[in-house]
Protein backbone atom coordinates (compact mmCIF):
# COMPACT_ATOMS: atom_id res chain seq x y z
CA UNK A 1 0.00 0.00 0.00
CA UNK A 2 1.52 3.31 -0.87
CA UNK A 3 2.56 5.54 2.20
CA UNK A 4 2.36 9.20 2.10
CA UNK A 5 3.20 12.36 4.35
CA UNK A 6 1.78 15.93 4.74
CA UNK A 7 1.46 18.80 7.41
CA UNK A 8 0.07 22.19 8.62
CA UNK A 9 0.19 24.92 10.88
CA UNK A 10 -2.69 25.92 12.54
CA UNK A 11 -2.66 29.18 14.15
CA UNK A 12 -5.06 29.53 17.31
CA UNK A 13 -4.76 32.91 19.54
CA UNK A 14 -2.93 32.91 22.60
CA UNK A 15 -3.45 36.31 24.58
CA UNK A 16 -4.73 34.94 27.44
CA UNK A 17 -4.14 31.68 29.61
CA UNK A 18 -7.91 30.52 28.38
CA UNK A 19 -6.82 30.44 24.79
CA UNK A 20 -3.54 28.78 25.46
CA UNK A 21 -5.00 26.33 27.47
CA UNK A 22 -7.31 25.35 24.68
CA UNK A 23 -5.02 25.09 21.88
CA UNK A 24 -2.87 22.93 24.28
CA UNK A 25 -5.64 20.97 24.65
CA UNK A 26 -6.33 20.45 21.20
CA UNK A 27 -2.71 19.39 20.96
CA UNK A 28 -2.94 16.45 23.30
CA UNK A 29 -5.87 15.37 21.87
CA UNK A 30 -4.46 14.93 18.02
CA UNK A 31 -0.75 14.14 18.83
CA UNK A 32 -0.87 10.14 18.61
CA UNK A 33 -4.20 9.98 16.71
CA UNK A 34 -5.10 7.92 14.46
CA UNK A 35 -8.23 7.31 11.84
CA UNK A 36 -9.54 5.05 8.99
CA UNK A 37 -11.36 6.96 6.50
CA UNK A 38 -13.07 5.81 3.52
CA UNK A 39 -14.60 8.40 0.38
CA UNK A 40 -18.56 8.34 -0.11
CA UNK A 41 -17.96 9.15 -3.32
CA UNK A 42 -15.66 6.31 -4.81
CA UNK A 43 -14.67 4.20 -1.20
CA UNK A 44 -11.14 5.46 -1.38
CA UNK A 45 -9.77 4.15 1.84
CA UNK A 46 -7.08 6.08 3.69
CA UNK A 47 -5.13 5.11 7.11
CA UNK A 48 -3.77 8.60 8.93
CA UNK A 49 -1.43 8.61 11.52
CA UNK A 50 -1.12 12.28 12.84
CA UNK A 51 1.85 13.68 15.07
CA UNK A 52 1.70 17.37 16.47
CA UNK A 53 3.91 19.79 18.01
CA UNK A 54 3.71 23.62 18.86
CA UNK A 55 5.53 26.63 19.00
CA UNK A 56 4.42 30.49 20.54
CA UNK A 57 4.85 33.39 17.80
CA UNK A 58 3.87 36.47 19.61
CA UNK A 59 0.54 35.78 20.54
CA UNK A 60 -0.13 32.88 18.25
CA UNK A 61 -0.07 29.51 19.00
CA UNK A 62 1.09 27.21 15.91
CA UNK A 63 0.24 24.02 15.69
CA UNK A 64 2.65 21.72 13.93
CA UNK A 65 0.37 18.62 12.60
CA UNK A 66 1.73 15.95 10.54
CA UNK A 67 0.24 13.08 9.14
CA UNK A 68 1.81 9.97 7.99
CA UNK A 69 -1.04 8.58 5.65
CA UNK A 70 -1.02 4.62 4.12
CA UNK A 71 -3.46 4.92 0.46
CA UNK A 72 -3.39 6.48 -2.62
CA UNK A 73 -2.53 9.97 -2.38
CA UNK A 74 -5.69 12.12 -2.46
CA UNK A 75 -4.65 15.51 -0.77
CA UNK A 76 -8.19 17.23 -0.94
CA UNK A 77 -9.74 14.49 0.77
CA UNK A 78 -6.75 14.60 3.51
CA UNK A 79 -7.32 18.30 3.95
CA UNK A 80 -11.06 18.04 4.18
CA UNK A 81 -10.45 15.57 6.46
CA UNK A 82 -8.34 17.25 8.39
CA UNK A 83 -10.38 20.56 8.66
CA UNK A 84 -13.44 18.49 10.10
CA UNK A 85 -11.01 16.63 12.61
CA UNK A 86 -10.16 20.06 14.17
CA UNK A 87 -13.56 21.25 14.20
CA UNK A 88 -14.06 18.81 15.74
CA UNK A 89 -11.23 18.18 18.30
CA UNK A 90 -11.61 21.93 18.96
CA UNK A 91 -15.55 21.14 20.24
CA UNK A 92 -14.33 18.49 22.07
CA UNK A 93 -11.21 20.19 23.71
CA UNK A 94 -14.14 23.32 24.87
CA UNK A 95 -15.61 21.04 26.74
CA UNK A 96 -12.97 19.40 28.30
CA UNK A 97 -11.41 22.92 29.32
CA UNK A 98 -14.68 24.28 30.40
CA UNK A 99 -14.39 21.53 33.16
CA UNK A 100 -10.60 22.25 34.42
CA UNK A 101 -10.15 22.79 38.08
CA UNK A 102 -7.19 25.43 38.81
CA UNK A 103 -4.22 23.36 40.33
CA UNK A 104 -2.14 26.49 41.60
CA UNK A 105 1.17 27.97 39.75
CA UNK A 106 4.65 28.23 40.67
CA UNK A 107 7.18 30.90 39.03
CA UNK A 108 9.30 29.57 35.82
CA UNK A 109 12.45 30.56 38.24
CA UNK A 110 11.57 27.81 40.76
CA UNK A 111 11.38 25.30 37.82
CA UNK A 112 13.89 23.35 35.30
CA UNK A 113 12.52 21.18 32.26
CA UNK A 114 14.53 18.12 32.20
CA UNK A 115 14.61 15.30 29.96
CA UNK A 116 13.00 12.25 31.42
CA UNK A 117 13.83 8.43 30.63
CA UNK A 118 11.22 6.65 28.45
CA UNK A 119 9.77 4.33 31.45
CA UNK A 120 9.09 7.89 33.41
CA UNK A 121 7.66 9.60 30.47
CA UNK A 122 3.78 10.80 31.62
CA UNK A 123 1.18 10.48 29.13
CA UNK A 124 -1.08 12.70 30.95
CA UNK A 125 1.09 15.55 31.53
CA UNK A 126 0.60 18.46 28.75
CA UNK A 127 3.50 20.79 28.99
CA UNK A 128 4.53 23.29 25.51
CA UNK A 129 6.80 21.63 23.34
CA UNK A 130 8.98 24.96 23.75
CA UNK A 131 9.93 24.21 27.18
CA UNK A 132 11.58 21.30 26.35
CA UNK A 133 15.11 21.21 27.20
CA UNK A 134 17.72 20.64 24.14
CA UNK A 135 17.64 17.28 22.71
CA UNK A 136 14.44 15.91 24.96
CA UNK A 137 12.07 13.74 22.87
CA UNK A 138 8.81 15.71 22.87
CA UNK A 139 6.04 15.58 23.57
CA UNK A 140 6.47 13.42 26.39
CA UNK A 141 9.71 12.90 27.30
CA UNK A 142 10.40 15.85 29.28
CA UNK A 143 8.63 17.25 32.52
CA UNK A 144 9.49 20.01 34.88
CA UNK A 145 11.41 19.53 38.16
CA UNK A 146 11.49 21.68 41.38
CA UNK A 147 15.30 23.41 41.46
CA UNK A 148 15.60 23.50 44.96
CA UNK A 149 14.17 19.43 46.01
CA UNK A 150 14.68 18.11 42.40
CA UNK A 151 11.44 16.51 42.74
CA UNK A 152 9.02 16.34 39.50
CA UNK A 153 6.31 18.95 39.70
CA UNK A 154 3.49 18.74 39.88
CA UNK A 155 4.43 15.64 41.72
CA UNK A 156 2.88 12.27 40.12
CA UNK A 157 0.17 12.10 42.76
CA UNK A 158 -1.45 15.35 41.09
CA UNK A 159 -0.72 13.48 37.75
CA UNK A 160 -2.71 10.70 38.94
CA UNK A 161 -6.16 12.40 40.41
CA UNK A 162 -6.55 14.06 36.71
CA UNK A 163 -7.40 12.95 33.75
CA UNK A 164 -5.00 15.58 32.10
CA UNK A 165 -2.80 18.25 33.80
CA UNK A 166 -1.83 20.82 31.59
CA UNK A 167 1.08 23.41 32.19
CA UNK A 168 0.30 27.08 30.92
CA UNK A 169 2.92 29.73 30.49
CA UNK A 170 2.02 33.09 31.58
CA UNK A 171 4.70 35.48 31.95
CA UNK A 172 6.97 34.58 34.57
CA UNK A 173 4.88 31.78 36.23
CA UNK A 174 3.85 28.28 35.27
CA UNK A 175 -0.02 27.65 35.66
CA UNK A 176 -1.53 24.43 36.40
CA UNK A 177 -4.84 22.66 34.98
CA UNK A 178 -6.72 19.52 35.42
CA UNK A 179 -8.88 18.52 32.87
CA UNK A 180 -11.23 15.30 32.56
CA UNK A 181 -9.01 12.65 30.03
CA UNK A 182 -10.38 12.68 26.47
CA UNK A 183 -13.38 10.34 25.52
CA UNK A 184 -12.65 7.05 24.41
CA UNK A 185 -9.09 7.36 26.55
CA UNK A 186 -7.45 4.08 27.42
CA UNK A 187 -9.42 2.22 25.05
CA UNK A 188 -7.50 0.13 22.09
CA UNK A 189 -8.04 3.00 19.29
CA UNK A 190 -6.76 5.54 21.43
CA UNK A 191 -3.65 6.94 22.47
Amino acid sequence: MESWETGWEVGFPASNTDELLLALVVRDLVHGSSFDVEAVEDGTELALDFQAGDELQDQTYQLLLSAEIAGTENREMVQAFAEQMLEDLVSEAEDLVAQREELGSRPSAELVFQSVPEDEERWDLVVPDWLAPDGAEVPFGFRPFDVQSGDGWPANKVLDAHGRVVLVPKGDEILVFGIPAPEGWGEEDHS
